[in-house]
């Protein structure tokens, strides 16, 4: 199983955060295709404190499925997927909308400490990975 691994669980990884997420992708390194998109690189480079830390963040995903998520046809479907679930009340982050959908487009699993994939897991089908 192809496992994206989303930002939430990347900064907790790489500041020494301890949590299910963590310690479930710690157990997937070397023995699963993780893959990184470049959103996620983006924001893991944003979010850490110094540029030490963020090129040995940059070699260790580095070293994973760099893929990039981009193109007409995921931001038409990323507004579908947005608007399903506005239309229920649910609150929707447009970039975990993003990231949910392209997962959701490629058969992908998706590792989050996050609570605003929840809709998209209950309501549109998004496979998320737990041990």
């Amino acid at each position: 199983m192809q496992v994206l691994v989303d930002t939430s669980v990347w900064l907790a990884y790489f500041t020494g955060g301890a949590t299910p997420e963590t310690d479930h992708l710690h157990d997937l390194l070397g023995r699963s295709p993780l893959l990184v998109a470049d959103v996620v690189l983006m924001e893991v480079l944003h979010a850490l404190p110094d540029e030490i830390h963020r090129k040995q963040a940059r070699e260790a995903l580095g070293k994973l499925w760099l893929i990039e998520m981009s193109g007409f046809d995921l931001a038409e479907k990323t507004a579908v997927n947005y608007h399903t679930l506005r239309a229920r009340n649910l609150p929707v982050n447009t970039a975990e909308c993003r990231i949910a959908t392209f997962c959701l487009d490629q058969g992908f699993a998706l590792l989050h400490a996050s609570p605003g994939y929840e809709p998209f897991e209950k309501h549109l089908g998004l496979r998320v990975a737990r041990r």
